[in-house]
């Protein structure tokens, strides 16, 4: 796979899509960030508070934050007002930097792009060099860095047969592409990125299964109630039905979009020979074999045999064979 780090791939199907990243770093601070977005597209920064950044450009809105809504959404002074604490302005900012300095070791920044047209998407590459050349720091430069780099697709259709090929393609891939990209241990460790529980996998890989999009959105909250997934489909289903979506999972924080929340790579901005680019054409796997529709159900079918029988070292072998086997062939023709 060397030779499919960079540039980023085009999928084969539907090129016309937008696609979303989120780099989550530390040590390069958020203003600064903002600073070197607006400079390198020419954009103009509005500061919604310390914690977080929006930077209006040609390509489209970025924003800059620290990943922790109590700062970023500047949820001292809600509390401040609500409870009447009476604390002025300079203490609330003293606060918020005493507990901002504290996060830092733990909470990363993030940089999140606006949705770039797929044909445009090399442009994602450029941004993590922007990052890396200004000192930014990724998943492997500190053992308490559970950083990911979050990829937003936009999905090629919202009808329920092609989301379940998506993610039945998902599921045959998800070994392999987590060896691939190495994930970092302690995110495996994090429940961030949980994988998914094999009795929804094989409920998905039964081609008996054929749900409503009502049935397959139902279906997906009882057993995955949280945005917690290597793949989180919430985004996409709650843009689907999102009275739906919200009527079971009120509490849980998710944002409407027309898309795929792929969250299993690392953010290793730091690193030379590292590109999002490799991250996103492990999802171009995804999408080329949830397209070929034979090859999908034959290597389903092998999957749910061997998970039926997880003690079948031989079926095991069978499976990675075949996986390796369709991979190789499939980048050859990306």
């Amino acid at each position: 796979m060397k030779n499919f780090i960079y540039p980023c791939r085009l999928p084969k199907e539907k090129v016309d899509r937008s696609v979303g990243f989120e780099f989550e770093y530390s040590n390069l601070e958020i203003e600064d960030t903002a600073n070197l977005i607006a400079k390198e597209y020419n954009g103009e920064i509005i500061k919604i508070n310390p914690y977080n950044y929006k930077v209006n450009t040609s390509l489209g809105t970025f924003k800059v934050i620290m990943d922790f809504g109590f700062l970023s959404n500047s949820k001292l002074k809600e509390i401040n007002k609500e409870i009447g604490l009476e604390l002025d302005e300079s203490t609330i900012e003293k606060i918020e930097e005493i507990i901002a300095q504290i996060g830092k070791s733990l909470v990363p920044f993030e940089l999140t792009t606006p949705p770039l047209k797929i044909s445009n998407i090399n442009e994602a590459h450029n941004i993590k060099e922007l990052l890396r050349k200004n000192g930014a720091l990724g998943t492997k430069a500190n053992f308490l860095y559970a950083f990911g780099l979050h990829i937003n697709p936009e999905a090629r259709s919202f009808e329920v047969e092609e989301i379940l090929s998506d993610l039945r393609a998902f599921f045959v891939l998800y070994d392999y592409i987590k060896d691939i990209l190495d994930v970092d241990i302690t995110r495996r460790l994090t429940t961030y990125i949980d994988p998914f529980d094999s009795s929804y996998i094989l409920k998905v890989l039964d081609f008996n299964y054929k749900p409503t999009i009502n049935e397959f959105i139902d279906d997906y909250i009882t057993y995955n109630p949280t945005r917690n997934r290597a793949l989180d489909l919430l985004p996409l289903l709650t843009f689907i039905d999102e009275e739906r979506v919200r009527a079971k999972l009120p509490d849980e924080k998710i944002g409407k979009r027309p898309t795929y929340h792929y969250r299993l790579p690392d953010s290793r901005v730091d690193e030379l020979t590292w590109s999002p680019c490799f991250a996103w054409n492990s999802w171009v796997l995804v999408e080329a074999l949830s397209v070929e529709k034979e090859e999908l159900a034959r290597l389903s079918k092998l999957m749910y045999k061997y998970l039926e029988t997880p003690w079948n070292l031989l079926q095991k072998d069978e499976l990675e064979e075949e996986v390796n086997r369709w991979v190789q062939k499939s980048i050859k023709s990306l």
